[in-house]
């Protein structure tokens, strides 16, 4: 006596396999929507970063993502060039700190890739002339 035939077999296998996939997204969703913004985008984000003028040893940025709102709060990420690749380490921990070549508290460091990072600052802090919180 059959369980189940052939075709309900690979249907139901597929259904878990896009659950699990769901899953996985939803768990890691920053860091998925990180990366494929930034495969999709990077071109664009590294000629404006580059555009951007240097200014008093901080490093070029421009604003990323950004989050929250009343009543919890804004966060911000910036895309930032980093030609010395300081920010390496600080991407492989998750400790808050304040980083040389950026004013304000950082709460998470990611690499993109080589000399790329992308920088969230602490709740309410902006990383921009208009708004100079930290």
């Amino acid at each position: 006596m059959k369980l189940y035939s052939r075709k309900q077999f690979v249907v139901r296998a597929a259904l878990a396999i896009a659950a699990l996939i769901a899953i996985v997204v939803l768990w890691n969703f920053y860091d998925v929507r990180a990366t494929v913004k930034w495969l999709a985008f990077s071109r664009h984000y590294k000629s404006a970063v580059l555009s951007e003028p240097a200014t008093n040893g901080e490093l070029k940025h421009i604003e990323w993502d950004g989050w929250g709102g009343m009543p919890v709060g804004d966060w911000t990420a910036y895309v930032v060039f980093d030609p010395t690749d300081s920010l390496s380490a600080p991407s492989k921990s998750s400790t808050p700190a304040k980083y040389k070549g950026i004013p304000c508290d950082v709460i998470l460091v990611r690499r993109l890739e080589k000399h790329w990072y992308s920088v969230v600052l602490e709740m309410n802090e902006f990383w921009d002339k208009m708004h100079p919180t930290c």
